[in-house]
């Protein structure tokens, strides 16, 4: 017994304990390009996550919200993917609107991506993520106030090479991929690769008998790589196509006599106890939906040595088109009918050059860059008589259309009753084009052998113009009506209004009406670093961030005012002021490292648009706030033994308001939320391990992974439901969810096989509460998606 227990225990003792022939002696190191140079990431003065090709593919990720959790600090809500919204350390806008921009850059491959339709891509052949927090102004440019996404993708390989992936599992997933890698000459190569996604979706959904929550895409790319003496040209297209239906909605109101009998506009304790927990009740949405993108771009990079210098240029390309309707009642009642429509096309060309240099004292870089976007948005609120007949009762008002119909109907009209309900649709379109232009430099100044100066600057200057123009409503059945019993009744168009949901913008706006405005900023840079040793990093910063001021697309400027509507349709850019202080420290003798870093900011300007009451009628409107904020962000990684890998992170971030106030139609401040938090959690946090071992017909590996959110700090405004506590359901609370990757490749790693869950525990929660209904008393629910199981093939040459 004693030998067989011996022989056990040598054998686990080589499976975990011994290194294989291809394991490195130190933990691994990566390089990075976050200062527009590359560095390892340990040198790098900044705080920043790498996520490598290996990472994405033991969680089994396919777009940027995959990662969610496991970077902390970094949020990523794609409940609707072409209106993604990204946040760091706390700071995410809520604004879906063209004529605003986003506080986080995303960036693939140097070339900035926008913050809607381009911006939430599908994976395609990613080599690594790099995750900067903080302004990024300097480096990065405009919209990057927050921090910075930089994603960099694998390019053309002078080998001969080719892999594929096919993933099958729960819920009608199937995902497969193809790499083929091949030079046509000694200094000419091509990279090939197709990707495609889909699942058939996590929920039925009662009302149309359909599948909802699942997705489809494909998408492509073809690379070009000429590499001459000592210069290289890359070309790249690629092409995206997505059509899915659109997210589930859940109704947490089945009473049919609700909301009118019992909501008095406050979600009090009565009330909310006739909520129904979305996660045990039935999907009903009547709208299906559906959600869909278009996408190309090219882009084409150039480095070449320059008088002793380095010369890099950039140019890119855009366009996409996008739609986006959803049903926004989250159920299937003609009463409170609300379904809306997101449609966007933009095209955009961008161009970069930079020039760069080091000398023994200094490494430096400049650059000078141009960014051109031309977006149209068709922004639709879909509704019926019935839904308007809600929000007048809601006003105090009669049911006019109801009461009409009725009234009609006992008349002997033929063709109508007192429950006829006609549609009633009303859309709002906006143009802006946009013109920036920029140039920056950045050196770094090598003060001692140990210690180094940086000092950045750029100057932007952005220019955008606005168009508004809001019709009048579209109603083909009510227009039949008045057609055949006008005349009879004594109505004709003028006896009802030609728009009630956009009706202030209607108003201002019948005919296209165009505004101009410019901006400009001056975003530094100052950080000093210092080894204390080869393996122990100290640095601290300071630097401000900038996003372009912008237009609110929901007020329209007075036609007959060159500026004012009673309040201006513009507003100023948001900056973020910064100060970091940090360490990064490598730990050889144990494998291991860790970086920390203490933060502190103020957030000046950040705009949302928030759907509320100013008059009876639910609108939509801009709010301007001022954020401050002070953390910690820890990461580390030890291998135990050459076969297991322990690492982790958390951010801790204390977010409080310094200036937000909500106004009435008259002027008057309505809510003040200065002093109270914004919502972020206290702590995102991440950890997992890392095992391999050998046998006798390959190599065996297991990733487990998990990812944890404190609860949601709620404040005055959205404590109500967003951190609602009833017998039924809550809301913000703490969130945990767990990944596990198990298996197998061939010697050789030719080929292999892997079990991936998602979701191990099936741990479900409700992402939010609230919605566009939730003015008139009847919100629905986002949820996460319960486990998904799969098994993934993969070859290789």
């Amino acid at each position: 017994m004693k030998t067989h227990l011996t022989v056990i225990a040598a054998s686990l003792a080589a499976a975990f304990f011994v290194a294989p022939a291809w394991a490195a002696d130190e933990v691994q190191s990566v390089v990075v390009t976050a200062q527009s140079r590359k560095q390892l990431a340990q040198d790098v003065p900044m705080t920043m996550q790498v996520v490598t090709g290996k990472d994405i593919e033991a969680i089994g990720a396919k777009d940027l919200a995959d990662l969610n959790g496991y970077i902390p600090g970094l949020s990523v809500d794609a409940v609707e993917p072409t209106q993604p919204q990204f946040g760091i350390r706390g700071v995410q806008a809520g604004d879906f609107g063209v004529a605003t921009d986003s506080p986080v850059g995303i960036y693939v491959d140097g070339v900035y991506t926008g913050k809607t339709g381009g911006a939430l891509m599908n994976f395609v052949d990613v080599q690594r993520i790099e995750v900067v927090k903080g302004p990024q102004g300097t480096l990065f440019g405009r919209n990057s106030a927050a921090g910075a996404i930089a994603i960099s993708t694998n390019e053309p390989g002078k080998e001969v090479d080719a892999a594929a992936h096919v993933k099958l599992g729960r819920f009608g997933r199937a995902n497969a991929d193809v790499m083929l890698n091949f030079p046509i000459t000694d200094t000419f190569a091509t990279r090939i690769v197709v990707v495609r996604a889909g699942s058939e979706g996590w929920v039925d959904n009662t009302a149309t008998g359909k599948k909802s929550g699942g997705d489809k895409d494909w998408a492509t790319r073809v690379s070009l790589r000429k590499d001459f003496d000592a210069a290289r040209l890359v070309f790249s297209w690629e092409h995206e196509n997505m059509e899915q239906y659109g997210r589930p909605a859940f109704g947490v109101i089945k009473d049919p006599a609700l909301p009118l009998a019992g909501y008095r506009g406050v979600y009090d304790a009565a009330y909310t106890a006739n909520f129904v927990n979305p996660l045990d009740a039935p999907l009903a949405n009547d709208q299906q939906g559906s959600e869909g993108r278009l996408f190309d771009g090219a882009t084409l990079r150039l480095e070449a040595p320059l008088a002793g210098m380095s010369f890099n240029s950039t140019t890119a390309y855009r366009r996409f088109t996008t739609h986006n309707l959803t049903d926004n009642d989250g159920g299937a009642r003609p009463d409170l009918y609300l379904t809306t429509q997101d449609a966007k096309r933009a095209r955009s060309f961008q161009q970069e050059f930079k020039l760069s240099g080091r000398t023994d004292k200094l490494d430096w870089i400049a650059g000078l860059s141009f960014y051109h976007n031309n977006e149209h948005q068709d922004a639709g609120a879909y509704v019926t008589t019935g839904t308007l007949d809600t929000l007048s009762q809601f006003g105090g008002g009669d049911p006019n259309f109801a009461m009409l119909f009725g009234g009609l109907a006992a008349a002997g009209l033929p063709g109508i009753s007192a429950d006829s309900v006609f549609s009633w649709n009303e859309t709002h379109y906006s143009d802006v084009r946009t013109r920036s232009a920029s140039i920056y430099g950045d050196t770094i100044w090598h003060l001692t052998p140990q210690t180094n100066a940086t000092v950045g600057l750029r100057y932007t200057k952005d220019k955008k113009r606005m168009t508004w123009h809001v019709p009048g409503r579209v109603s083909p059945q009510l227009d039949d009506f008045l057609n055949k019993f006008g005349p009879l009744a004594g109505l004709d168009a003028s006896s009802f209004p030609s728009n009630v949901i956009f009706a202030t913008a209607a108003q201002l706006a019948s005919s296209p009406v165009t505004r101009e405005k410019d901006w400009t900023d001056w975003s530094p840079r100052l950080v000093l670093d210092h080894k204390l040793n080869k393996d122990t990093l100290l640095f601290t910063s300071l630097s401000r961030g900038y996003q372009a001021g912008g237009f609110n697309i929901f007020t329209p400027p007075n036609p007959a005012s060159p500026t004012r509507t009673g309040q201006d349709p513009s507003f100023e850019p948001e900056k973020m002021t910064n100060f970091e202080a940090g360490v990064k420290l490598a730990l050889p003798d144990i494998r291991a490292t860790v970086n920390a870093a203490l933060f502190a900011y103020k957030f000046k300007n950040l705009q949302d648009i928030q759907l509320y009451s100013v008059g009876s009628i639910p609108t939509y409107n801009v709010i301007s706030s001022d954020q401050k904020a002070h953390g910690l962000d820890v990461d580390g990684r030890i291998r135990v033994s050459p076969r297991v890998t322990l690492f982790g992170g958390f951010e801790y971030i204390d977010q409080t308001y310094t200036r937000y106030q909500r106004l009435d139609a008259s002027g008057n401040v309505t809510l003040d939320l200065g002093g109270q938090p914004v919502g972020t959690p206290r702590l995102s946090a991440m950890a997992g391990i890392n095992m391999n071992w050998e046998t006798a017909s390959g190599r065996a590996s297991v990733n487990f992974q998990g990812t944890h959110a404190s609860a949601t700090r709620c404040n005055s405004d959205t404590a109500d439901l967003s951190c609602l506590r009833t017998a039924k359901l809550k809301t913000g609370t703490a969130t945990s969810k767990y990944d596990l990757r198990v298996g197998w490749d061939s010697p050789g790693a030719r080929y292999g096989v892997a079990l991936i869950v998602n979701n191990v525990f099936d741990q479900r929660y409700i992402h939010s509460l609230g919605g566009q209904t939730e003015q008139y008393g009847a919100p629905y629910a986002y949820l996460t998606p319960p486990r998904a199981i799969g098994v993934e093939f993969r070859a290789s040459m």
